[in-house]
């Protein structure tokens, strides 16, 4: 199976270039519940979905996807392949530091592995602009668009509710300090494998921790959209991932990071890659949970997903990954083009 670009093959093979024509596009924003009077809460109604049964061979069917499942790059919007700026402006110290609080000869079991090697970025371009902030019920996650209007992030993120409902979610993305310069949109409809409920995740949960949400704006016809791809073992060790979230700790989760260079350092899962954990020491943090793990294939302008962050101990991080995702995005896109 052909290998991802490296980093250097990506900076020699691929070149930023400005946007090709003005944007024609409408920003649209989800409609607000008002309330009917002071001290009456609104929410909306739940969002009903698809419980999808795993295929039991997948890795076949997952190649046969790679056509099916481009990215697309709008012609309105610049292109910048290598590592995403922040403006000057923004720059300032990190939000939240974990050790500051530690006493001498105390210490906290974290992922971020020495050093910090996240970015914060404010760059709007493409594939910047295809993550952004996940709202759910109480707290933030992190995701990215594969398609017109569908969202890739983690299963854990929703609330899963017992009539097989979750809660209604609103993703934003290039949210930057409050700042939505591509509007945002609520979910229609969710396909899913598995439903994951943390805090503490199970093997199982981990290697199938991802859900398609539906939106019900067509946020990828202005931001474009990543690819997606099936991970094979053969990739592990190549440092040739990148990773895009919301950390609480370092931007409490109102700006989004990169991390490059990642390798994938083992998979755990079924012999068959169908479902399986991708095992790497990417720094992370809550808020991150449902970035992408992407990768650069030659002749390619867009990048491709092939894993979502998921867990972590003071030891590894894992993501959700395998052959399977490749399979649930393209249902969720031949249901909802």
């Amino acid at each position: 199976m052909e290998n991802p670009l490296s980093s250097q093959q990506i900076r020699s093979a691929l070149k930023p270039r400005p946007a090709l024509k003005p944007a024609d596009v409408k920003i649209t924003f989800e409609r607000q519940l008002v309330s009917p009077k002071p001290g009456v809460r609104l929410f909306p109604d739940p969002i009903k979905g698809t419980l999808v049964d795993r295929p039991a061979k997948s890795s076949a069917v997952a190649a046969d996807l790679d056509k099916k499942l481009e990215g697309f790059v709008p012609d309105h919007l610049a292109f910048n392949p290598h590592t995403p700026a922040l403006e000057e402006r923004f720059q300032r110290k990190a939000f939240f530091d974990p050790a500051a609080a530690l006493k001498k000869g105390q210490f906290m079991a974290t992922t971020i592995f020495p050093p910090d090697q996240r970015r914060v970025f404010s760059d709007t371009s493409f594939p910047w602009c295809t993550v952004g902030r996940v709202d759910v019920t109480g707290g933030t996650g992190s995701g990215a668009l594969v398609g017109p209007r569908h969202l890739l992030c983690a299963s854990h993120m929703m609330t899963w509710n017992a009539d097989n409902t979750v809660n209604q979610v609103t993703f934003t993305p290039s949210y930057f300090d409050g700042n939505a310069p591509f509007g945002n949109s609520g979910i229609i409809h969710w396909y899913a494998f598995r439903k994951v409920v943390g805090p503490i995740l199970s093997g199982d949960d981990c290697q199938q921790d991802y859900v398609v949400l539906v939106l019900n704006n067509r946020l990828g016809d202005t931001c474009g959209w990543m690819g997606t791809r099936g991970y094979s073992d053969s990739w592990n060790g190549q440092t040739a991932w990148s990773h895009i979230g919301y950390p609480g700790d370092l931007t409490g989760a109102a700006r989004p990071t990169f991390q490059g260079n990642i390798p994938i350092n083992s998979t755990a899962g079924s012999d068959d890659p169908t479902d399986e954990s991708l095992l790497q020491q990417a720094d992370v943090w809550p808020g991150q949970s449902g970035g992408p793990f992407f990768g650069w294939w030659s002749g390619e302008p867009w990048p491709r997903v092939t894993g979502v962050q998921s867990a972590q101990n003071s030891s590894t991080n894992l993501a959700g990954g395998g052959n399977d995702i490749p399979i649930l995005v393209n249902q969720a896109r031949n249901d909802f083009p």
